[in-house]
């Protein structure tokens, strides 16, 4: 857990009069109350064990919910033949690459179990395709190629026992042009994160190019916030919060999830999907960078709390 979300965690503890304990360096949080004892480990003990390792596998996820009929991004699974090869031999790789690539014409290449946007490329041709293939195998036991499905927003939902808790929306990270500053000056301004993410999202703009008045400038085509995207909490006011709640509650449901993120894509023809399943809920960046973020997710975390000592 990142040090905001154990801080919360702490002082949700104490107020909620539950003793805890940290063991093995910080790796696990042990929690005891009214003579029962629960474990955090950067997940609540709060899951099944067969959801969480599911939703921690995004092809895996991809599987489950497409055989209940739930809208989601498709993938096609490459297993690294070294470590899978029962599955498939080293040519048929490139047989997948090709057929997929033909198809799509542009495509998403990632680790099976990512996180935080690391590992994703984004393929406009068939060799950029196939790089991205090669260093992902060598560093993953499996992979998915994906559709590239163009993004209108990005949306985040908190998911506990067929409720959901709080939503917010993602924008990518850019700048707006004043007409005199170059886009190094005008991401100065930002504040980005200082991670390899950000770094390598900048290293493919130019940053001596001159924007002009009001022009934006998207620094990624992801909507990470790890990677400097933004968040902004949405209501039952905005015309896609239904349609979000009740796909964000039947995609828990066919997980046999308790509590997880579910992330949700609305494209430029307006079709919801989900993007994957998040058994770590995770709000560290959310809760710094959010007005009253913090009290939104002490108040999540607080549900989950009472919910792993009933």
């Amino acid at each position: 857990m990142k040090k905001e979300s154990i801080k919360m965690l702490q002082e949700l503890c104490k107020e909620m009069n539950i003793k805890i304990e940290s063991l093995s360096y910080g790796w696990i949080f042990k929690l005891s109350k009214d003579n029962k004892v629960r474990y955090i480990t950067g997940n609540f003990d709060i899951n099944r064990t067969a959801s969480s390792k599911i939703a921690c596998d995004k092809y895996g996820t991809f599987e489950v919910l497409k055989s209940q009929d739930i809208p989601i991004i498709k993938h096609t699974m490459v297993f690294n033949p070294e470590e899978r090869k029962e599955y498939i031999k080293e040519n048929e790789i490139w047989d997948i690459v090709y057929k997929e690539f033909d198809k799509e014409k542009k495509v998403v290449v990632k680790p099976n179990y990512g996180f935080e946007g690391k590992g994703v490329f984004l393929c406009n041709t068939l060799e950029e395709t196939k790089e991205a293939v090669k260093f992902l195998l060598n560093r993953n036991t499996s992979i998915s190629i994906c559709p590239f499905y163009d993004i209108k927003k990005e949306y985040r939902a908190f998911y506990l026992n067929g409720e959901i808790l709080l939503i917010y929306e993602k924008e990518k990270p850019l700048v707006i042009g004043s007409g005199k500053d170059n886009v190094r000056t005008l991401v100065e301004n930002l504040n980005l994160p200082n991670n390899d993410v950000v770094k390598n999202n900048l290293s493919k703009i130019d940053m001596d190019y001159i924007p002009k008045e009001n022009e934006k400038i998207e620094l990624s085509w992801k909507h990470n916030l790890y990677g400097g995207a933004t968040a902004k909490v949405i209501d039952k006011e905005n015309k896609y919060y239904e349609e979000i709640e009740h796909l964000a509650i039947r995609s828990g449901k066919a997980l046999d999830m308790t509590f997880a993120t579910i992330d949700i894509i609305n494209t430029k023809n307006d079709e919801l999907y989900v993007l994957e399943i998040n058994s770590g809920v995770a709000a560290s960046i959310f809760s710094r960078i959010v007005k009253n973020g913090k009290e939104l997710t002490k108040e999540v975390y607080k549900k989950a709390l009472i919910e792993i000592f009933k």
